[in-house]
């Protein structure tokens, strides 16, 4: 027998703690023999870049060692598990290991996009603070799911989030669902609102507060002011406050002409 497999079978606790995240493979493979292994020791082993996938595989058909939340993480985490191991955990886990999961590059595709699918569509599990730690990392999918939101905490620090487009911040904008608060965090954003699309959604919105469209209108140019002032779906204020202000800029122009 395999000397590093008889050490790892017979080592002790503290000795499984020291060795596991770097001993070779027939060390890994005692351990797993071993009566004083626990699920804290085998968390330690999935940090052993030589861990293999029929090692995980053992481990993940232990259902006592998976009775334990943090192995069961961090199978489904590890690039080397078997697929359909960690397609059949990964539904298990919370929802900071599923956004973890998703953006995880290594991992494999479909495991990622079920991950995806999931988070989605626990998002009204979580609580308020939870969905804007949420929305600041999400991934597109997700992204795709926020942008339902109607808190505007949660837009402030969806539109934080690297991975929004502008397409993104469009849809809110878009939006008939979209409340008055959100259109107003949308408006007051650095990043976003100073971009003309933007700005023209959320001033034809009908949710949007006045003061917030009018305010909006002085920063058009010319060719959007006449836009929304010709556009069937526009507030009755907006189109009127935008024919007013294309006739003031005309007003100079007739002025010097006649000067």
């Amino acid at each position: 027998m395999d000397a590093r497999f008889e050490e790892g079978r017979t080592a002790s606790s503290e000795a499984l703690a020291l060795a596991l995240a770097t001993a070779p493979p027939p060390y890994l493979e005692g351990a797993l023999a071993n009566p004083a292994i626990h699920p804290h020791h085998l968390i330690l082993a999935f940090r052993n870049p030589r861990i293999a996938g029929p090692l995980i595989l053992r481990i993940s058909q232990n259902r006592a060692w998976l009775k334990d939340y943090d192995l069961k993480a961090a199978i489904v985490l590890h690039p080397k598990t078997p697929r359909a191991v960690a397609m059949n955990l990964v539904s298990f886990l919370w929802w900071r290991d599923l956004a973890r999961v998703v953006d995880r590059a290594v991992l494999a595709p479909p495991l990622r996009r079920t991950a995806e699918r999931i988070l989605s569509i626990r998002l009204q599990e979580l609580a308020l603070g939870e969905k804007i730690t949420l929305a600041r990392v999400a991934s597109r999918g997700v992204i795709n799911a926020l942008r339902q939101e109607r808190e505007p905490m949660v837009i402030r620090a969806l539109l934080q989030n690297p991975r929004l487009v502008e397409e993104d911040a469009l849809a809110i904008a878009s939006s008939r669902r979209t409340p008055p608060a959100v259109l107003q965090a949308l408006a007051g954003d650095a990043r976003w609102s100073s971009r003309p699309t933007l700005q023209k959604a959320i001033a034809k919105h009908p949710e949007t507060p006045a003061r917030i469209a009018l305010h909006i209108l002085h920063g058009l140019s010319t060719k959007d002011l006449k836009e929304l002032a010709q556009a069937a779906r526009v507030p009755g204020l907006v189109k009127v406050a935008a024919q007013r202000l294309l006739e003031s800029r005309r007003r100079p122009n007739r002025e010097s002409s006649n000067g």
